[in-house]
């Protein structure tokens, strides 16, 4: 592989560079199709012999990709990435968002950091693990739909723990400078639509005042926000399960009593919290304004439409596999918790050991000029290439 220089002498790989220039060419949204870009990403593996599966959604505009490399008899490492980005529209980019351009050492993109970035380094490292991968194997895992809430990954996820011998570790590329995460909040999110109804405002009394209700619910949202936070794990920031309530939308005049109000909320959980509990207190909320707007005309309801729900990510923290990665990046810092959600979460929930470490930061994600550093990237391919002879069959610094 041909290197690239960054501008302080950092050397990276010119194919992985090619790749993810490929890569942030696919306008990968997730309101759109990701057939496109799952099937380039089929096809480089197949011109490396290697073979993938897709597994679709229900309408078959979309599918994730599973390709195992070595031998499937043996318990071995799960590489996992989402290919959707979120969208550019009202960003203000100085260049083109679906197309790579490089200028001072970083390499700029629509999901350069989130998370094409490591998407791109483990496709360029496919020819080594191709050699390398004899003692155990590396499975490739991706995705659609994660900016969705983690939508597309449970099919996914259950496919890779239903192989014939599930990995004994995933690594999630979502960007974290390259530090190793181990733990992140739980998520779960909903759109409460509240119809009421109409009526002039001289007389209330004829009428069921939707955004009345809805502000019931968001202070009794809030209510049961303030007493979560008893509970607390100082390995977080905030170190206690937030309820959030982010728009509450009704009404139109003053004159008018107001026959529909929309409020969306979302909670973040801390490991080892009652969420199927938290859940049903948040539903008694519900039911009991509903009943209440009910009482005040037979057509009002409530309907509780889901946004989001995906697990927290509670991998101990003196996993042997944390340590052993963290010494391959050449570092002796222990593992970190994030303040982000991610599909870790499900591969940890569904019985695999987990971490989270990719090149980039989240807080260049989803903004105008994202980017990824030439030299993240080449920490990550060197990561790479490490992570491919810890695979063989005497590695001198075994993963596991």
């Amino acid at each position: 592989m041909r290197p690239v220089e960054d501008g302080g002498g950092v050397l990276t790989s010119s194919h992985t560079l090619d790749i993810l220039s490929d890569l942030i060419a696919f306008d990968s949204v997730s309101s759109r199709s990701n057939l496109p870009i799952i099937g380039y990403i089929a096809d480089y593996l197949s011109r490396h012999d290697v073979e993938s599966r897709l597994i679709p959604n229900a309408g078959g505009d979309k599918a994730s990709l599973l390709a195992t490399i070595g031998p499937s008899h043996r318990p071995g490492l799960a590489l996992s990435a989402h290919t959707d980005v979120v969208p550019v529209e009202g960003q203000n980019w100085s260049s083109a968002p679906f197309t790579a351009t490089i200028r001072e050492g970083k390499l700029f993109g629509r999901g350069s950091s989130d998370m094409k970035g490591f998407l791109a380094v483990v496709l360029a490292a496919v020819p080594a693990f191709v050699r390398c991968a004899t003692g155990r194997p590396v499975h490739l895992c991706f995705s659609y739909d994660e900016e969705l809430g983690c939508a597309g990954a449970p099919d996914l996820v259950a496919a890779t723990a239903a192989l014939r011998v599930p990995p004994a570790l995933c690594l999630v590329g979502e960007p974290t400078s390259l530090k190793v995460g181990r733990a992140h909040k739980g998520k779960f999110a909903n759109r409460l639509v509240v119809t009421g109804k109409g009526g002039h405002s001289a007389l209330p009394h004829l009428a069921a005042n939707a955004v009345t209700a809805a502000a019931r619910l968001a202070c009794g949202l809030e209510a049961i926000g303030a007493e979560l936070t008893s509970a607390t794990n100082d390995a977080f920031d905030p170190p206690f399960t937030t309820v959030h309530v982010g728009s509450l939308h009704g009404g139109g005049a003053l004159n008018f009593v107001p026959d529909l109000a929309v409020l969306e909320y979302e909670v973040r959980t801390i490991p080892g919290v009652d969420v199927a509990a938290i859940k049903a207190r948040i539903a008694a909320l519900v039911d009991e304004v509903r009943a209440d707007l009910k009482a005040q005309a037979s057509v009002a309801d409530i309907r509780v439409e889901p946004i989001s729900d995906y697990p927290g990510l509670d991998t101990p923290a003196d996993l042997v596999a944390a340590a052993r990665l963290s010494r391959l990046l050449g570092s002796n810092e222990g593992p970190v918790t994030l303040a982000y959600g991610t599909e870790a979460g499900l591969y940890f929930e569904a019985g695999i050991p987990t971490l989270v470490c990719g090149p980039g930061n989240i807080d260049r994600a989803h903004k105008p000029d994202e980017w990824v550093g030439l030299d993240e990237l080449a920490s990550a391919d060197a990561l790479m290439l490490k992570l491919a002879e810890a695979l063989g069959d005497n590695p001198t610094d075994p993963l596991f």
